[in-house]
């Protein structure tokens, strides 16, 4: 079922007792099929931004109960990285743009407070006593035994948007400290910034995936330069020296061409989504054969694998479903018309995500490359806490 046919949905209505509905006509109007630079990763492109509604939506009073969407966006990660590590302890995990998971938000202490609050019996309606609470903790070292320590800890990489070509902190400290190795994803204005972005990242032995042309970004093999081609195996993320993300399979017709395709180069990683089409998924022996390099050795497969969205035509996607019905499809993705963000915490979305990760394991893949892990921004933004 294509998103296309969701034209006339309901209003959204958020699972947060909140006094206003989401409006999203104007968006799903709209809808289509197409291929837009970014794949769906966040950062790159915002076909659907946040309506005039949304920036309005507000509270009377302090709900009852906050979720602590960091926390849950945490656990699910964990969820899932437990599982593959305990089945095969190899298995690398890859989080795009999930350094902020590993602090605090104003948001966040804010819901410390209000929840501190309760327990003291404050009045949490009048927000004064929320003066003063916030520290800017991102990249420092989260608390042992907390969920953002764990989920810093079962990291082997994180993929960052425009190191080079834009002004993303790095904090390279950080993540050599707690062996993270980092990726870099470029969309450069021109060819000349790509190219000095490509030098610099050698410079830096630092994995680069970049563009300076919209229409090849995430889609191409050819115009993908191969930095460092090597001859040895790769089996681990911090031993390879370059990198292909190939998102959006739509310029291959048939899986076999993308198959041929792909065993025809020689980078160290490939990522791809598990599902060629977003529906039919790889067989074991087709991602064995993926795992080797034109010239023999061994590479890393990853499998791509969004958190927090819901894609029309995959396997699970059911032909009745809408935005509000399953009550957790919430909102048009804000990087992929044919997407739904969902309440991701919600028990029948976490099974989904479990069934699907537990296929990517069982097929072979060598890790998961982690997306949508900044929609716990859209549910802050959904429940202001000032």
């Amino acid at each position: 079922m294509s998103l296309k046919s969701l034209k006339g949905l309901e209003n959204t209505k958020p699972m947060l007792s909140l006094k206003k509905h989401i409006v999203l006509s104007t968006l799903i109007a709209s809808l289509a099929f197409s291929t837009k630079a970014g794949a769906g990763l966040y950062g790159f492109t915002e076909p659907n931004p946040y309506t005039h509604e949304e920036t309005l939506l507000g509270m009377q009073e302090p709900p009852e109960q906050i979720i602590n969407y960091r926390d849950n966006m945490r656990a699910n990660i964990l969820m899932l990285a437990d599982y593959a590590k305990k089945q095969r302890p190899n298995f690398q995990i890859i989080a795009h743009e999930g350094q902020q998971l590993l602090g605090k938000s104003l948001w966040d202490s804010h819901l410390s407070g209000y929840n501190n609050a309760r327990l003291l019996e404050i009045n949490a309606v009048d927000p004064s006593f929320l003066t003063n609470q916030y520290k800017n903790s991102t990249l420092t070292e989260p608390e042992i035994g907390s969920l953002a320590r764990r989920y810093l800890s079962t990291l082997d990489a994180i993929a960052l948007n425009n190191i080079y070509c834009g002004n993303q902190p790095l904090q390279e400290a950080f993540w050599n400290k707690h062996d993270v190795s980092t990726i870099a994803i470029e969309n450069c204005p021109d060819e000349n910034t790509f190219d000095q972005a490509i030098i610099r990242s050698a410079f830096d032995k630092r994995l680069f995936y970049g563009f300076d042309n919209p229409q090849y970004a995430f889609n191409d093999i050819a115009h993908q330069p191969l930095i460092n081609e090597t001859a040895k195996n790769v089996t681990a993320i911090k031993n390879a020296k370059n990198i292909l993300l190939l998102l959006d399979d739509g310029k291959f017709a048939q899986k076999a061409d993308l198959i041929k395709a792909l065993r025809n180069t020689n980078y160290d990683i490939v990522i791809i989504n598990p599902l060629f089409h977003e529906h039919t998924p790889y067989t074991p022996e087709e991602v064995r054969s993926l795992q080797f390099k034109k010239n023999g050795t061994r590479r890393l497969l990853i499998a791509e694998m969004n958190m927090s969205e819901a894609t029309a035509n995959t396997y699970y996607w059911h032909p009745e479903w809408k935005i509000g019905s399953p009550v957790w499809l919430n909102r048009i993705s804000f990087v992929n018309d044919n997407a739904v963000i969902t309440s991701y915490w919600h028990p029948e979305w976490k099974k989904i995500i479990s069934r699907h990760f537990k296929e990517i394991v069982s097929s072979g893949f060598d890790g998961a490359f982690l997306t949508g892990l900044e929609n716990y921004r859209y549910f802050e933004k959904l429940t202001p806490l000032e």
